[in-house]
């Protein structure tokens, strides 16, 4: 074989992958398995001693990377580039067998398909929001078995030990093949537990949505269904959430109020049209005509042209996240892009592609299970459209530039029902104005990203002051910022401590000054990265560990939960002098609301690599951004008064302010801008607005430049303050 290989390139690539266990070893790599026990979990029946032999192999091949753990004791494995290039051929012999084999008793465990789902297949958007535990016990090899699925702040663990906060559900499965087969697809769920395979005991909301969770029964049912298409039938829809979306019908009933939409209208006599218009800042009280729950670019064009023959105000939304609510309005058309959840990575290609209403936690949850990101935000449940069509600020962009750095291409439909691919072959203006121009040149319906191979574990977390020191801790920051290299992220925030499980109790609601710290290096270089910031001063905790990413992203979830009332101010900061550092201590001592911050981003890095020319988005040189946050619970009295703390915080800071960040700007700063973009980046942006929306049908109040006349580009950022 080895002398025909010099002949046959599929004789070499076969003496990789011949040998029964080594797909299996690296489909568990490939789904996110990281350490020696996790792919251990993923391959049942393998011996330890065969793994550790398989393993050495792969490694030899060039196809896994292994390197010691941060600890000291044990590996992680990681794919190399050649590793993850073998998932196409890894996902042809799994579709292979989804059309010509058959599962059989031999192939049924319940332990591997609870780790099939939580690696690949966990709907993140349907968990329960508080402390969930789901207990599942089978027989294995003859003796009883239990596992535990817990669910904290919409993530998911898969536990071999009690997690010792009592069991909400207990799953007995009496027959590991019908668990199996409906893990494929093959058996619903309620015959499978009417048919006694499944006992689930347990409160009835709970019972109906656990199965819910799990997306693989729709994927694999799909597959199956695609391959058994004949070539003369027609596509199918693409699977945007675990329900399959309704089939467009060939003729609509006349009773329709939006005829031609195949998705939901909602409107104020349907019984979810509270929650449906409800969005995350709950200060926003808006109630809209019709809300047209899209479930593919042809809703799209036909909500767009319904809106405009009826004079209808129009709105967008993708995650319903921004704070000024311009996701919604009164007595208007809402454009619901939330059914849009289709996902889809691209391991060899380094690319993602997530529709118009998937959140940031949900393609972090996605690109992770390959060992990737791309930059997204803070917050998990930030929508992926605004936050990329706003620029985009994340943990990763000094390292790997702003979400709409990342941006390779976007699929578009116009508001003359035109439906264009921006890429940098087509439409590449196009591309230029969605890349932080804040919208209103089309609906993006899916968006594609470059994905970076940062790995699964980072050296992260946040350590606290108290706010006495601040001043102190914000000047030794200062100093620090100055020479950190792209490597190593930060924010700071400077608030009373959030009383969240993750913080010390005992420090809830003590004025702290927070510093969230990452580091993209080896062990012992991100340590020696963020050593001198962690060891100023006294700090009253010290979180910063390695952790998944997909905890970073969400470690900030807490403070900032649905349905709150919020007011934000922004600016940006050409530095931090110390009139700025004292002014920002002063005034947060001053908050009404406990609830209320400021977060400072420190940028620079690649996002002032890339040029200001490249995107709309062009502060480029803008090297901090402040958020001043005001936020209260709805029944707290605090709306007549907090908003004004925040303006009277960006008021003091005027002689400093450079410009503002776009996704910073609330349902009040109609006047504010122009100090968005550049002015050059105005004028352009005004050029595209007026070809493709020359109505100005999509665009919100808030980005409403003058005109570009009085745009004049000196050549300077500074002028777009």
């Amino acid at each position: 074989m080895r002398e025909y290989g010099q002949f046959c390139p599929i004789a070499r690539g076969s003496e990789v992958l011949a040998e029964r266990w080594t797909p299996i070893i690296l489909r568990n790599l490939l789904l996110g398995a990281r350490t020696f026990n996790d792919i251990a979990d993923g391959a049942p029946g393998l011996s330890r001693a065969l793994l550790v032999r398989r393993l050495r192999e792969l490694e030899r091949a060039g196809v896994v990377a292994i390197r010691p753990k941060p600890s000291g004791r044990g590996s992680l494995y990681e794919p190399t580039r050649a590793g993850r290039e073998l998932w196409p051929v890894l996902r042809a012999i799994g579709d292979w067998a989804e059309q010509w084999t058959d599962v059989t008793t031999e192939h049924a465990d319940p332990e591997t398909v609870l780790w099939s789902w939580v690696q690949a297949y966990v709907r993140y958007d349907l968990l329960p929001e508080r402390r969930t535990v789901v207990r599942f016990e089978f027989e294995q090899q003859g003796r009883p078995r239990r596992v535990w699925l817990h669910i904290e702040q919409r993530q998911v663990e898969l536990c071999r030990f009690d997690p010792g906060f009592g069991d909400d559900v207990v799953v007995t499965v009496r027959d590991p093949l019908a668990f199996s087969r409906w893990h494929l697809g093959l058996l619903d769920w309620t015959a499978a537990v009417r048919a006694g395979g499944v006992e689930v005991a347990g409160p009835a909301q709970l019972r109906r949505s656990l199965p819910t969770w799990n997306a693989a029964p729709q994927r694999h049912a799909r597959k199956r269904a695609e391959a058994q298409r004949t070539p003369d039938a027609p596509p199918e829809l693409p699977l945007e959430a675990v329900r399959p979306p309704p089939v467009r019908p060939t003729a609509q009933p006349v009773s329709r109020p939006l005829p031609g939409i195949a998705g939901r209208v909602i409107t104020a006599a349907d019984p979810d049209y509270d929650a449906a218009r409800a969005v995350w800042n709950g200060a926003i009280d808006r109630r809209p005509r019709f809300i047209a729950r899209c479930v593919d670019a042809a809703d799209v064009a036909a909500a767009l042209t319904h809106g405009q023959e009826r004079g209808l105000e129009l709105r967008v939304r993708g995650g319903g996240h921004g704070v000024a609510g311009d996701a919604v309005c009164d007595d208007g058309l809402v454009i619901d892009l939330s059914a849009l959840k289709r996902v889809t990575v691209d391991p060899a290609g380094e690319s993602i592609t997530v529709g118009g209403g998937v959140l940031w936690g949900e393609l972090d949850a996605a690109a992770q299970a390959f060992g990737f990101a791309t930059t997204g935000g803070i917050v998990s449940h930030t929508g992926v459209a605004g936050l990329t069509l706003g620029g985009g600020i994340g943990w990763l962009m000094r390292r790997h530039g702003l979400a709409a750095d990342n941006l390779v291409s976007a699929e578009v439909v116009t508001v003359d029902g035109r439906r264009l691919t921006a890429n940098e072959r087509e439409h590449p203006d196009l591309l230029w104005g969605l890349r932080g121009g804040g919208g209103g040149l089309g609906v993006a319906t899916s968006f594609t990203f470059r994905l970076h191979p940062i790995g699964t574990q980072l050296l992260a977390g946040q350590v606290a002051w108290a706010l006495e020191d601040a001043p102190d801790v914000l000047r030794a920051y200062r100093q620090f910022t100055a020479s950190a290299p792209p490597e190593v992220a930060t924010t700071v925030c400077l608030r009373r401590l959030a009383p969240t499980s993750q913080l010390p109790a005992e420090l809830h609601g003590r004025p702290v000054c927070l510093i969230g710290l990452l580091a993209l290096a080896e062990p012992a270089v991100a340590e020696r990265l963020l050593a001198p910031l962690r060891g100023f001063g006294q700090p009253l905790f010290d979180l910063v560990r390695y952790r998944p990413y997909t905890n970073l992203q969400s470690l900030l979830d807490p403070t900032v939960p649905h349905g709150w009332h919020y007011y934000w101010k922004g600016t940006g900061l050409r530095g931090l002098p110390d009139e700025v550092i004292d002014t920002l201590v002063e005034h947060v001592f001053r908050a009404g609301s406990p609830w209320s911050f400021v977060i400072l981003f420190h940028l620079g890095g690649q996002v002032t690599e890339t040029g200001p020319d490249a995107t709309a988005y062009s502060r480029r040189d803008v090297p901090f951004e402040l958020n001043i946050n005001a936020a209260w619970l709805p029944d707290e009295r605090f709306a007549d008064t907090e908003p004004g703390w925040a303006r009277a915080l960006l008021a003091e800071l005027t002689p400093h302010q450079a410009g503002v960040y776009v996704n910073f700007l609330d349902r009040d700063d109609h006047d504010r801008a122009p100090a968005a973009l550049t002015p050059t980046a105005a004028v352009r942006l005004e050029g595209l607005r007026d070809t493709f929306d020359p109505d100005g049908v999509l665009r919100p109040p808030r980005l409403t430049f003058p005109p570009t006349a009085a745009l004049v580009d000196d050549g300077s950022a500074s002028t777009a303050v």
